[in-house]
């Protein structure tokens, strides 16, 4: 549009040019002779623009730039199928790469059932020979025992009189050796009993020790904690003016194991909403003792998950 306006207005000037040359020719057809002797400007030069070149210029220019964005728009077009394709390449390979991994992991859980089956026949295998050694030397041994008894009764039936001679004195070294298995066995016994009482006050001062140790780690990191939340509330503790000696306030105050304070509360009120909320906000503002992370988790939990801090205007007690 601006293109085209450049053009209009000098072939306005153009055409307003010419209608004054002939306007002022045609005056001089109608005037006296002696007019006719009036000087005409020798050279009066005008130009008229082509509109209709510049009209072909400018349809030449849209061909042009409607070829320039045909242009533009195969490439963009032939870019967005490159695009497409790599895209549709990259998703199979991305798809046999899942095929592959799916093989391999079939691959892997084949050869572990194989294995597994592999050892498990190795086990059976194991067993039975196990057990058909086990009936073996049962059979040896039952026929070792066969052997034995005949043999035995042949020479009890060689030797009828010399057992029965001998009947007394077995009896009686039978008695004897019955009297001594239940003396060793009084003694086996009395002996186990004395040694589970030995294990059992071992054990007792074991537990008695360890609870010592335990209640002495307690006394000294629960001595510890104190100085640490005393000091930590105390620093952050703002005295209300209305303040007074004599007043005393309970909080209750929940810990975690991280140190953080929990939930803090008045148990008991110093008869002052001012003092009252000032030792809450001073427990709350001191937010977390992570020196507290060290004790000990039973420690922790007996002694120091909720503790009560006693404020006073001249001291703070645990």
């Amino acid at each position: 549009m601006n293109s085209l306006s450049s053009y209009v207005v000098p072939t306005l000037l153009a055409l307003l040019l010419h209608v004054g040359i002939v306007a002022l020719t045609a005056s001089t057809w109608f005037e006296t002779s002696a007019d006719t002797q009036r000087l005409v400007p020798r050279h009066i030069k005008a130009e008229l623009v082509d509109l209709r070149s510049q009209q072909q210029a400018e349809e030449a220019r849209k061909k042009a730039e409607a070829k320039r964005r045909a242009e533009a728009k195969k490439k963009a077009d032939a870019k967005k199928r490159a695009e497409a394709k790599k895209k549709a390449d990259a998703k199979k390979k991305a798809e046999d790469k899942k095929k592959a991994d799916a093989k391999k992991r079939a691959d892997a859980k084949r050869k572990a059932e194989a294995k597994k089956k592999a050892e498990a026949k190795k086990q059976a295998d194991a067993k039975r020979k196990a057990e058909a050694k086990r009936k073996a030397d049962e059979a040896k041994k039952a026929e070792a025992d066969r052997i034995a008894l005949k043999k035995k009764r042949e020479a009890e039936k060689k030797a009828e009189q010399k057992r029965q001679a001998e009947a007394k004195r077995k009896a009686e070294q039978k008695r004897r050796a019955e009297q001594a298995e239940r003396q060793r066995q009084l003694e086996e016994q009395a002996r186990r009993e004395q040694q589970a009482q030995e294990a059992a006050e071992r054990e007792a001062k074991a537990r008695a020790d360890a609870e010592r140790a335990f209640i002495a780690k307690a006394e000294q990191q629960w001595a510890s904690a104190q100085a640490v939340i005393r000091d930590g509330v105390q620093s952050q503790w703002r005295r209300p003016p209305s303040a007074r000696n004599g007043m005393v306030a309970l909080v209750r105050i929940h810990l975690l194991p991280t140190g953080e304070v929990d939930d803090a509360y008045v148990t008991k009120s110093s008869g002052d909403e001012a003092f009252d909320r000032s030792v809450v906000q001073a427990v709350l503002k001191a937010e977390r003792f992570p020196e507290l992370q060290q004790i000990d988790p039973v420690v922790f939990d007996r002694y120091l998950r909720r503790i009560t801090l006693e404020f006073r205007p001249e001291d703070l007690r645990l």
